[in-house]
Parts: structure tokens; sequence; C-alpha cells
């Protein structure tokens, strides 16, 4: 090829970088193509051209000129890695792994490689791996606030939740204003119990951007937790405002309704949020919960069973039936649920409980011990179990084996309740020692 050529070539790139300087981007397209029209062996105007297309999420156009790069120069390492970025943004990430990898294999110094090979370690849930190209992304660019952030990510998925909020704390350091990050560490400290500072957190975030939904939600659910529920209600019915179509909105404001004892509220709520996701059992089991506690027996059983109709094995709708049947007196019904709900879970601690209390309504006490014993067995530091195992022999009249299980009740539960003054006049009564 003749020189003039190739010189008259490096013009065109020439003008191309000067228009992108400008976000001309037509323009840099267009000289870039013009290279290529004096060298069509220039590997700088392919990768640069392909650079743009990138930019301008070109992706087809933008791999057809980085291929075209790497076969012209297969040791280009930039060209590697920007196809590679490509291939992460279109979620080819076999693709992209590879791609980066021969980056790094050629210029072992490119820090941003590292950093989206994490990414796809971290796709590939290889965490240790993604910590590694992440840390390496770090030593090469200490100040890459967004290697602190997916290593903060990584962490995070691995329940190291303390290295995940200090990560996090880094990464906003270094970028103050990355919502995601400062979204993430307050969702973190939600995860440490560090309500307070969480809710600061997400206020910060909506004073910088009034319309974030999600920092709503957190905010409201961490107001559940600290059964502040008129402040729950308010940023639920904010997402509402914003986006009218939010079942989860309408859902954690029944939750709120319910917590404060407000049973048609909570049903109600329930019921719009139906209204959006009429195929989830988990709001016809919380609707049935409110229809149970406004003593609707016959609502409550047909959402219980539609909970059951969508996921036949939501071991608590059989419980919530079992407890409507309890509470209509038809015990026999009870057990029949209760069981239900035990051969799915056989570990659930309050099925026992229960069964065995319907058991002993119906004076069957010994199958009421043996509920009372396996739920004990389950949870051996509960008072519950024995609470209740000890009733359970009194009224069998076996006063020994009650006065044992009384005196483990009083062992275990807080001293100072209604329950615990009758169980040490039980005591008396039975003429057994109080501790």
């Amino acid at each position: 090829m003749a020189l003039s050529n190739i010189k008259e070539a490096e013009l065109w790139i020439d003008k191309g970088d000067e228009s992108l300087k400008r976000d001309e981007f037509d323009k840099a397209l267009e000289y870039y193509g013009r290279a290529m029209d004096f060298n069509n062996r220039s590997s700088t105007a392919f990768f640069k051209r392909g650079s743009v297309y990138a930019q301008l999420k070109d992706f087809s156009k933008a791999v057809t000129d980085f291929n075209n790069a790497i076969v012209l120069n297969s040791d280009f390492s930039f060209a590697f890695f920007k196809r590679g970025s490509v291939f992460l943004d279109i979620r080819q990430i076999e693709n992209a792994f590879k791609d980066l990898s021969r980056a790094i294999e050629l210029n072992p110094n490119l820090s941003f490689a590292y950093y989206k090979r994490g990414m796809c370690f971290l796709h590939f849930k290889d965490y240790d791996s993604a910590l590694f190209d992440f840390n390496k992304t770090l030593e090469l660019n200490a100040s890459y606030g967004l290697a602190y952030f997916q290593k903060a990510n990584v962490y995070f998925a691995k329940k190291d939740l303390q290295q995940a909020l200090d990560n996090y704390n880094r990464a906003l350091h270094y970028e103050p204003d990355n919502e995601n990050a400062l979204l993430s560490r307050s969702i973190t400290l939600t995860n440490l119990k560090q309500y307070k500072p969480a809710i600061d957190g997400f206020t910060s975030i909506l004073d910088k951007n009034p319309k974030t939904i999600s920092a709503y939600n957190y905010r409201g659910m961490i107001y559940i937790r600290m059964k502040e529920y008129k402040s729950a209600l308010k940023d639920f019915n904010k997402i509402i405002e914003l986006d009218p179509n939010s079942f989860d909105a309408y859902n954690n404001m029944g939750v709120s309704h319910f917590s404060m004892k407000e049973y048609l509220k909570a049903a109600e709520d329930y019921s719009n949020a139906l209204g959006l996701n009429p195929n989830s059992a988990q709001l016809y089991f919380n609707r049935a919960n409110a229809f149970f506690y406004m003593k609707n027996h016959t609502e409550a059983l047909s959402d219980y069973d539609n909970a059951l109709y969508l996921d036949p094995e939501m071991y608590l709708a059989f419980f919530g039936k079992g407890n409507v049947y309890l509470s209509k007196e038809k015990y026999q019904d009870a057990i029949k649920e209760f069981s239900k709900a035990i051969s799915i879970n056989n570990k659930f601690f309050n099925g026992y409980i229960s069964r065995g209390n319907a058991f002993m309504k119906i004076r069957y006490f010994a199958r009421a011990q043996e509920d009372f014993t396996l739920a004990i067995e389950l949870k051996p530091d509960s008072f519950i179990g024995f609470l209740n195992r000890a009733i359970g022999f009194k009224e069998d009249k076996k006063m020994d084996a009650a006065a044992r299980d009384f005196g483990q009740f009083l062992r275990l539960s807080p001293p100072n309740t209604k329950t615990a003054a009758q169980v040490r006049r039980w005591l008396k009564q039975m003429k057994y020692p109080v501790d």
C-alpha cells in the first residue's frame, strides 16, 4: 500500500477523533470510514469506529468492527477489551469472559479489563475470583469507586455484611453521588439492624430524587420492623402515588394495617393488591388472615383454599384453616388441617402446638402430649412447649410431670408476666414448691 494512502488514512482518523471530542458521532463514523477507504488494513480505524458504535449502543456493528480490528492485529488488547465489554453489555457472558481474559493476557495492567472480568465472575457466582479481579483493579486504579461497589456486592452475596458496608463506604468516598451505592449501603445497614442510619440513608436518597420508589419501599419496611406503622403507611402511599400498579405497596400497606389490628383496612389493601396480581398465593393467604381476625370465617377459608390452589405446598395456609376450625370448635377438622401442615413441614413448631391443643379439646391427652413433646424437641429453649405440655399433664392428672414442666416454663419464660403468675398459683394449689 502506498505510503500516501496510509498518511491520508491517519489524517481522517485524526478528524474523526476531533469530531468525537465534540460528540459529533455521525461525522466521526464518516471520517473513520473514510480512513478505511484509504487504508482498509487500519486496525485503528476499525477499532475507533467500533468504539463509536458501542457508545451509540449499535452493538452488532461494534462487534463487526472489533472483529476486523482483531483480525488485522491479533495482539490488539484494547480491541479484545472493547469487544468483551460489548459482549458483557449484551449478556454474552462466556464470550465476554474469553475476550477480557485475552485482553489481560496481552496487557496485565489494563485495570478496567479486570473490573469487567470480575463482573463476569459475579454472573458465574464465582465470588472469590470476582474479588481477586476487583482487588486487582484497585491495585492498578486505587480510586475506582465502582470496583469498591462491586466488592461490596460480592461481600453482601457472601453474607459478610460488615465487609460489604466497609466497601460501600469506600465506594461512596470516591463517588458520593452513586445512588446505587447509597441504596445498597442502606440495605446493608438494614440487614445489620442499624435502622436509624439506614433510614437516614434512604431519606438522603429521597432528598436528591423524590421519585426513588425502592427507597420508599425499604424505608417503609424498616418502619414496619420498628413498629412505626403510620410512617410506613406514608411511604407505601407515596409509592402508590408514583406507581398505582404497585401491588407490593398495597400488600405492605396491608401488613401495616394488619399490625395495627385494623383488619378491615388490611383486607381492603390485600384486595387492591389482588386486583393487580390475582395469581399470588401469598396475597390470598394474607387476606385470609385478615378475615380470620375479623371472625369472617367463611371468607377466610375461601382465601386459604385459593392460596392452596395456587401453592399446594403452602403449609401455613393449612395451618390457617386449622385455626379457623379450632375457633369454630370443629376440632377434628382442625386436627386434619394441622396434620396436613405438619406433613409438608415436619419441623413446624406451631403446627405441633396447635394440633396438641386441638387434641386437648377432645381430651386425647396422650396424643396432645406427643405433639407438645415433638414441639419441645424442635425448640428446647422455648417456654411455650413446656407450658402447653404442663397444662396437658395437669388436665390428665399427671401432677409430677406437670410440675416439672411448669418449673421448666418458669426457668425459661420472662418472670413478671400474667402467665408466670398463674403458673406459680397452680404450683401452690398442686402443693409443689415454686422456685
